[in-house]
Order: structure tokens, then sequence, then C-alpha cells
């Protein structure tokens, strides 16, 4: 290298001195001095600085954290767990409109360089020394080398690494890799990373539905996400749109016209926030995941999660408990304004704050502040924060007797100062949307008063076939955390009972057995009292076919027959059933439902009956896909080889058997419970049910002194539970019973659950008896007898068959379904 330059001094030397030719050549040997320590320098930095770089390599396994999404059963997206917002993109999938766009507003050479733009870091550089403006050369590689491995501090020292792991990136990938690494990991504010996560944030689009100005915008965001936001800084957000555009203009990907045309437009925001789904069901899918795959991988593995829900059914179910929890509250009247302001100077602020306190979820309604009370117009005056306001007309109020107890009410309402005067602050719903006692063309501004439910209530919907949960409600309210359906064990009263009766029928009992309905005392109870269970109606009623005593829900029947079996029978029965409660102290009371249970525990034994004996656990996910599409999940199995066993794509998920569920009732004692449970909807306590005029069978339940109140039942196709009561076991008030407080909502449920659907009878098991007895002392008919019906025997146990009359029906051997409402 050097010996070059020594024969150019000679050179140098023999010229004449002071001579143009030897100035000429003297310039020339300290140039090449120069380049080369030039050269020197430049080998040398860059020898020194790639001693420690970060792997560039690494970004060919690039994993960025994105958003787990979960779908109901149709497909429909519920919630979206993330720490980052990101959704990740192939490069093949981004619009090449909106490549141009990014390309113009960040990299315009960008498939010309290899790395960087040695004339725009010059441009650059000038440009800081000699003027105020500063001015940035990075091409979208080397901002790549920056976000993904280096820091972000402005020193010269990480320029310089920058510039080296530019080259480098750009040998080792293509500049469509680049690209797809870059629109990726970029932030670019409203909590979005990389362009489909912004196109969603900031107008609710998918990529390829943007617009010109669209794209301008999210290309104009990276130079300053915070500053640019066009949710915060409008303004600002508008004019480095426009000169995106124009800059698209310059490159040549639209013409003028387009671009004069573009400028013009608004921004046009519309804004999707990360959908948080707040419900129950979200939060029990939530922890269902992060126990078994870790938080990391639900909220930063991009998983795909299929769930069972029903959205239509979930829906209905949230909808119903409100109606119910709101139709218990009214019955027991009014407990006063939720504030009272007693001067109105400055009542827009105070409602604010109290607003932010409260947090009411909206379904519950608004407040408002009573500005006048006109008992002669009969309605008061309200406003709103805003300025808004509207009229509660007393109809709307006349509800609102003063709470004395759970059992009592005040005088009725005669006038609207009754209730409200000025200053209140009440909660109100516009009539017009209220679920029930409104009429829908109410006036706009007309509003029904309200108050904040102090009731709850829980429901689980499943699939009696698989266990798969349509729907789940934990309760009323914002309160997610504390799940009622899952977490709350309460009493099931009666509810139980079926779990006996069953019980009873596999130990010697028929549907037609007598049992005597007749008082019975305990002595030694672990309190020291005496026991003496009654009858819901406080009466006796003698001997009484098995299927009456649990139609009616016949304490005292129930309590001897499990004298007659045993306790110990009963509650090994419930075990195998699955159902989970304390049962230890074998109690005689445990028959009538003293062991308490959760709603979906207590739904999941009741499928069994409605399956015809098979048990089921409740499931609530479905399939669960990794970000590439493998499977990690699929319903009953997980699947930690699929990814090697059937590749990485959702079109190669393997489809697996039907899963075999165990039989752990013989299916003619599962379907003579049925039957008695369907006389508790068709002739019992679950009455009010025969108006769905669909095959349902269930039982209700209520407790002492009416602290729980249940429903549980089901059809051939879905079964649901519904508890109802408070949060703090206290008395609902009187008569507050299974009937008149679950079973509403359990209707509201099911009527939504079977919509539009064609519901089969329940199946009739092949090989049992059907025989026509007495309906009211379970022989078989005599001339006497008013009325009959078809009860469900196994062979040998049917009763005797009469001397005169035809009463006998043929037996039932080809397992034809068949409806027990076949009265005579």
């Amino acid at each position: 290298m050097f010996a070059p330059l020594k024969q150019l001094a000679q050179f140098v030397k023999s010229l004449p001195k002071r001579s143009l030719r030897w100035w000429l050549a003297a310039c020339a040997v300290l140039g090449a001095v120069g380049a080369a320590f030039a050269m020197l320098l430049i080998i040398g930095v860059y020898v020194w600085f790639s001693r420690d770089l970060p792997n560039y390599k690494s970004l060919a396994d690039y994993r960025p954290a994105q958003v787990t999404q979960v779908f109901a059963a149709d497909g429909t997206l519920l919630a979206e767990f993330a720490r980052k917002r990101r959704y990740y993109t192939p490069i093949s999938d981004v619009p090449q409109e909106l490549i141009n766009a990014y390309l113009a507003a960040e990299d315009t050479q960008f498939y010309e360089h290899g790395g960087f733009n040695l004339k725009a870091i010059v441009r650059a550089a000038l440009t800081n020394l000699l003027t105020n403006r500063l001015q940035g050369a990075s091409t979208i590689t080397q901002q790549v080398a920056k976000t993904f491995l280096l820091t972000r501090d402005r020193t010269y020292t990480r320029k310089i690494k920058e510039l080296i792991l530019s080259r480098r990136i750009e040998k080792a990938f293509t500049k469509d890799e680049i690209l797809e690494l870059y629109l990726n990991q970029i932030y670019l504010g409203a909590g979005a990373y990389g362009v489909t996560a912004a196109a969603l944030a900031y107008y609710g689009k998918t990529l390829d539905e943007l617009t010109l100005t669209e794209r301008a915008m999210l290309a104009g965001l990276p130079k300053a996400p915070s500053t640019y936001n066009p949710l915060r800084n409008p303004r600002r957000a508008r004019a480095r749109r426009d000169t995106i555009v124009r800059r698209i203009q310059n490159a040549g990907f639209i013409d003028k016209a387009t671009a004069d045309e573009a400028v013009q437009q608004p921004l046009a925001l519309q804004p999707q926030p990360l959908l948080r789904g707040e419900s129950h069901f979200v939060e029990h899918v939530r922890r269902e995941l992060v126990a078994k795959y870790g938080s990391d991988k639900v909220f930063e593995g991009g998983l795909k999660v299929w769930t069972t829900l029903s959205k239509p059914v979930q829906e209905a179910s949230e909808l119903a408990v409100y109606n119910g929890v709101r139709a218990y509250d009214r019955r027991h009247g009014w407990r006063g304004p939720v504030a009272r302001f007693g001067l109105l100077v400055g009542w827009q602020r105070r409602l604010e704050q109290l607003t932010d306190e409260l947090s009411l979820p909206n379904i519950l309604g608004e407040l408002a502040v009573v500005q006048s009370v006109d008992d002669a117009t009969k309605q008061a005056s309200i406003s709103f924060l805003g300025g808004a306001e509207g009229t509660i007309p007393f109809h709307a109020l006349s509800w609102a007797r003063q709470y004395e107890s759970p059992d009592d009410l005040g005088p009725k309402i005669k006038r609207v100062s009754d209730v409200l005067e000025v200053g209140d602050v009440v909660l109100v719903r516009p009539l017009g949307e209220v679920a029930r006692g409104a009429t829908g063309n109410a006036p706009v501004n007309h509003y029904s008063l309200e108050q904040v439910p102090q009731a709850q209530s829980a429901v689980v919907v499943m699939n009696p076939h698989d266990g798969g949960i349509m729907a789940m409600v934990g309760g009323l309210g914002g309160d997610r955390g504390f799940n009622r359906a899952v977490q709350a064990k309460r009493q099931p009263g009666s509810a139980f009972k079926p779990i006996a009766y069953l019980a009873a029928l596999e130990n010697g009992y028929t549907p037609a057995t007598p049992v005597l309905d007749a008082p019975v005392v305990f002595d030694g109870t672990a309190d020291g009292q005496r026991w003496k269970p009654q009858n819901y109606s406080q009466r006796i009623y003698g001997a009484s076919p098995l299927r009456i005593g649990l139609e009616k829900s016949r304490n005292l029947m129930t309590i001897r027959l499990a004298q007659d079996i045993g306790m110990r029978r009963i509650i090994a029965r419930a075990k195998s059933l699955g159902y989970d409660a304390n049962m230890e102290s074998g109690d005689l009371s445990v028959a009538l439902g003293s062991a308490a249970v959760t709603p979906l525990n207590l739904t999941q034994v009741y499928a069994t009956f409605a399956n015809l004996g098979k048990q089921v656990k409740p499931y609530s996910v479905s399939k669960v896909l990794d970000s590439n599409g493998g499977v990690l999940m699929q319903r009953g199995r997980s699947c930690e080889s699929c990814l090697s066993a059937w590749g990485s794509t959702a079109e190669n998920i393997p489809q697996y058997p039907q899963e075999v569920f165990p039989q752990v009732i013989d299916p003619q004692y599962a379907y003579q419970v049925n039957s008695m449970l369907e006389g508790v909807v068709l002739r019992g306590t679950a009455w009010r049910a025969k108006e769905l005029n669909l095959p349902l069978a269930g039982k209700t339940g209520t407790t002492n002194d009416y602290i729980d109140a249940w429903f549980m039942g089901y059809s051939p196709q879905v079964v649901a539970g519904v508890w109802f009561g408070l949060d703090r076991p206290t008395t609902l008030g009187n008569p507050e019973t299974g009937s008149k407080a679950a079973l509403p909502i359990w209707k509201e449920v099911m009527a939504a659950a079977h919509a539009g659907k064609a519901v089969p009878p329940f199946t009739v098991p092949p090989g049992l008896s059907l025989v026509k007895i007495d309906a009211e002392n379970g022989t078989l008919p005599t001339a006497q007898t008013k009325r009959t019906l078809l009860e469900a025997f196994i062979p040998g146990t049917e009763p005797g068959q009469a001397k005169s009359g035809n009463n006998s029906v043929p037996t039932t051997t080809s397992g034809q379904p068949l409806r027990l409402d076949d009265i005579y």
C-alpha cells in the first residue's frame, strides 16, 4: 500500500522546485496519504465498533408480542388480551398503496440503497451544521437496526453501529423481509404497534379498506407518534397527513389532482379500541388460558382462541339477569335517591364527581338531578351532565313505595312529591328502553325512575351433550373479579332433590311408589335443637306417588325416602354425578339441599339427566391456535406435537373423533327422572314455564328464609341454571321462591336459546315399559279415576293389570320420542 507512495515521492523530488508540476505532484502525494489514512481510519472504526454488535441474524427469529384474540362459537370476536396491541401481518398481505405511502414518507430510495443513503446523510449533516433545523437521514433499514438491535440514544457511537448493522442486514435479508419487520414493529401511537393495529386503532378498518388520506396519516406517524396522534392533536396530524400526501405525489405514486382532492378530506376518525370483552365469561376464559399456558403466552403470544359461547344466548342471559333483578328490586320498594344536593349551585361538577366515583354499568341507567317537582302535572324535571333535560312522569315512579323491610312496603304512591324532591340525585333510564312495563313509543325525553339493585343473580347455559358453555353471567354490575356462576357456593334447596329421587329409583322405588307425607321430628341435631321439617305449604298430604313428591317439591316425602334408602346412598350418588359440596355430615338436610354448590357445578349435574346419564364436564374453550396457526389444543385434547405432525396452518387442524362420555346413570333411570322433572313444568312448581311451549324439565329451589332462589332445567338440547339471592346471605323476603325470583330469568334465557329452532321431545330409551296409571295415587286406573298419565317403569316393576278396561300401553322398544304430557 505504501510502495506507490514512495515512488510518487521520489518522482516529486526529481522535479524542479516550485514548478507547477511540482505543486501538482505534491498535492497528489498529500491527497494519496490522506486517503490512505482515511481508509485506515474507516477500517479501524469498522473493526472497533464491530466487536460487540448485536447479532443481526436474530431478526430471522422475530417473535413480536401480539394480541391474543378470543372468538365466540360463530367466529365473532369477543375479546382481545394484550400488553402491546400488535397483529402480525406478512408483507404479502400489506397493500402496495400503503407500502408506497411509507416509502414516500420515510425512504424513497429504499429499493436502491444498500442499507444507508450516503447522499442523504451528507445533506442532513450540512443542514444540521449550517442551520438551526434538524434533519434526519435514516433509511428504513437503519430504523429496523435501531428499533430491534440498538438503543435510541442520540450519539455518534450508536449511529456508527447503526450504519454497520444496516449494511449487514441488507446482505442477510431481502428488501421485503426488512419492510415486513419494519411495518410490524413500529409504534404508531394510541397503543398501536404495527400498521394493522394502527388501522384499527384510528379507523376501525383492515389495511385493504384504508383510503389514500388514511394511508398517508398512518405513514406520517413514525416520525413522532404522540405529536401527530390524530386523536390528541388533530390539527398537527392533519398538517402532517397533507405533507405525506404531497410526498406521495412527488414520488410519482399519485397525480396532482388526486393529491389536491385528498388534502381537502377531513380526518374522519373511527377509533376502535382494544376489545376488552368485559364479561364474566371472558374473564373465566382468560383465567383458564393463563392457568394452562401462562400469562406471557396469553398476553403476548398472539393466540387465536375459539370458545363455546353463543353470543345471542349470552346477550339474552345478561338482559334476563338485569330484568329479573330489576323486577325483584321494584317489588321491594324505593330505598331513596343515590345522593341529595341540598343546594343546586355547582350541581354539574358535583354530579360529574359522583358519576366517576360510582362507575355504574350502562345497563343500570344514568345519573340525573331533580330540578323541579310538579304534583299538578304529575311529573318531575331532571337534568343530566352536559345540560340535557328530561321528565319523569308519575306512572314511571309509581312503583317506588318506601322500602321498610324485605317483607314490608310503605303506603302507595299518590303524588310525585311522595318520592322525589328538588336536589335528589337519581338513576334513570329512557322509558322506551326499559325492558318491561314501558311502551316503545314513549317520548324521547321521558325517563323511568330506577335504583341500583341490591340482589344478584347468576346464569349458566350449557350444551348437555358435550358440556360446552353457551352463556355465563356471574352477576349484574361492573365487578368482573367475582364470578358468582363459578365462585359462589350457595345452598340449592329443593334443586338437589332430583339426586335423592334418582337414588330412590335405583334402590327399589318407581315414580308411582307411594311415600307418606306426614310430620316428622328429629332430636339431637348438631345445635341441640329439635328439627321439624315442613312442606312449603305447611300442609300434610298423606301418601302420594313418588312423582308428586318431586313435582310439588314435598319436603316431608323427601325426608322419608332419604330415611328409607339412607343418606349414605344419596351422598354417594351425588358425588358420582360430580356434585362438588361438603356433605361429610351425612345430615338428612342434605337431601333438602343444604350442601352449598356453585351454579356451574349444579348445571353440570342436570346435564347428566338431560343427556340420559352421560357425565359431561363443562368447558369454554374448543380450540387454540398459536400465532402461526399451529394447533395448541383441540376440543378434549392437548396437542404439543401438532406442529410437526400436521403442519402450521389452521386448515391442517386434525378432526378428532367424537369424545366418549362415561355413562354414570342407566338411561332408563335417567329418563324416569326426566319424566318426573317434566311433570314439574307441566303440573308442578314450575308451571309458569309451560308458556314457552317447549319440551322442558326442571326443578325449583328455595332455601330457608328465602335466602337463595334457584331454577335448574333443560330441554333435549339446552340445560340452564339460575341462582338468585343477595351476596350477603340474608332473606330476599316472602315469598321470593325459585319459581318467583329465578324462573322468570330462566324462561327468558331458554326462549332465546331455542329461538328459531325445532326442538324434539325427550327421547324414551329402549326397554322401558309405559303404563297408563292414576295420576293421583299411582295405581292402575279405576272407574273412580279422574286423571291418568303415562308412567315409565323399569320392566318388572309395573303395577299389576286391572281386571277391566284397556289400560296398558305397548312397551317402548324402538327408542322413539314420546311427550310425557299425554294426559287423559
